[in-house]
């Protein structure tokens, strides 16, 4: 393409990233269903709090498999960051038995009260306590999208967006 291409009808920024979103779409395609999915999600949080503030996400790192472990399992770590808060989240899923693992570190180190939330699905959630080290753990969790809350001193709550386990 040559730049008087480029500037025929439309300007060199429109041309741009017009070439960028077909190179995108033909290689790198949106999955199926994930609007749907994050719609579902993102309804279903506002309607639970519409005053929640969801913090930052950002995935650290991502294994396939576990050390240590048999079969298909994978695992991930997650930094939720916010108001003076981190929350490192790793979940190891087994692939074979639909099943995770969730343990969590609340910096700096606080004890209180931890939910996990489904979000969408059956709605279900489930309650746990962050030591005062900050260390919180959830054992067997079923597969399905979540987001995690955390009730800290001075009434202070976190609550991270979802995420798929």
């Amino acid at each position: 393409m040559t730049e008087r291409d480029l500037l025929d009808g439309e300007s060199s920024d429109d041309a741009l990233l017009d070439a960028v979103r077909r190179t995108t779409h033909a290689y790198d395609p949106v999955p199926q269903g994930m609007v749907e999915r994050m719609v579902a999600v993102t309804r279903d949080i506002a309607d639970h709090d519409p005053d929640l503030e969801l913090q930052l996400m950002l995935v650290v790192e991502r294994f396939a498999d576990l050390v240590g472990t048999r079969g298909g399992a994978r695992s991930y770590t997650l930094r939720f960051g916010g108001e003076g808060i981190d929350l490192l989240v790793r979940v190891g899923v087994s692939e074979e038995e639909g099943r995770a693992r969730l343990d969590g570190w609340v910096v700096p180190a606080a004890g209180g009260p931890v939910q996990i939330h489904e979000v969408g699905g059956e709605g279900r959630h489930f309650d746990g306590v962050a030591a005062e080290t900050g260390r919180f753990e959830f054992p067997d969790l079923p597969a399905g999208f979540y987001r995690v809350s955390l009730k800290l001193a001075d009434d202070q709550t976190f609550g991270t967006p979802a995420f798929e386990i």
